[in-house]
């Protein structure tokens, strides 16, 4: 009776094994044709990579690092607001985008979810004044999305923290350097 144990168990054990390394083969012939097409593809410019994880934008041209700088992302957090609509998780998106444009001296418009952090009325109206603030966002933003940009910040103590509600903020030296540096249709990947 043993003996059929033993059998039995080894048996399970042998079609595990050759379960477990029949996925094993499959994650590799992945991994191989994941390495082959990020291979082939080959930026034919200057792009940015921003790593979320160490809060760090790069600048690469090629395999040449152009620029490194320490920077602030999303901080992952929720809100909710009173209203069903008013829910937010402040994370920087992930993906492959491109510079769309570059703005000297932006304006910020802020968002509803800042009046409700701020415990302020919402204005109706888009036009009202105070939804616009001057100097928030440093001296210049480079945009990756409608609502997601790299600009500056108030508080450079903070870089290096995953703290932002999405945007990607560097220091005035690093975004002058990118302002200048970095082209409209260059692509940014963040991951």
């Amino acid at each position: 009776m043993a003996i059929a144990i033993w059998m039995l168990l080894f048996s399970l054990l042998a079609r595990a094994t050759g379960a477990a390394q029949s996925e094993s083969d499959e994650l590799a012939r992945e991994h191989r044709r994941l390495v082959a097409a990020v291979a082939e593809y080959e930026p034919s410019t200057p792009y940015v990579v921003i790593n979320t994880q160490d809060n760090l934008l790069v600048l690469h041209d090629g395999d040449q690092v152009l620029r490194r700088a320490v920077c602030a992302t999303g901080s992952g957090r929720k809100l909710e607001g009173d209203k069903r609509w008013h829910r937010w998780t402040f994370d920087t998106p992930k993906g492959r985008f491109a510079v769309l444009r570059k703005v000297a001296d932006p304006i910020w418009i802020r968002p509803a979810w800042d009046f409700i952090e701020q415990a302020e009325e919402i204005p109706i109206f888009a036009e009202d004044r105070r939804r616009f603030q001057y100097g928030v966002l440093g001296e210049y933003a480079l945009y990756f999305l409608k609502d997601f940009m790299i600009h500056g910040t108030l508080f450079e103590v903070n870089l290096g923290k995953s703290i932002t509600h999405g945007c990607v903020r560097l220091g005035s030296k690093d975004l002058r350097y990118f302002y200048q540096a970095v082209q409209v249709g260059w692509p940014v990947y963040i991951y």
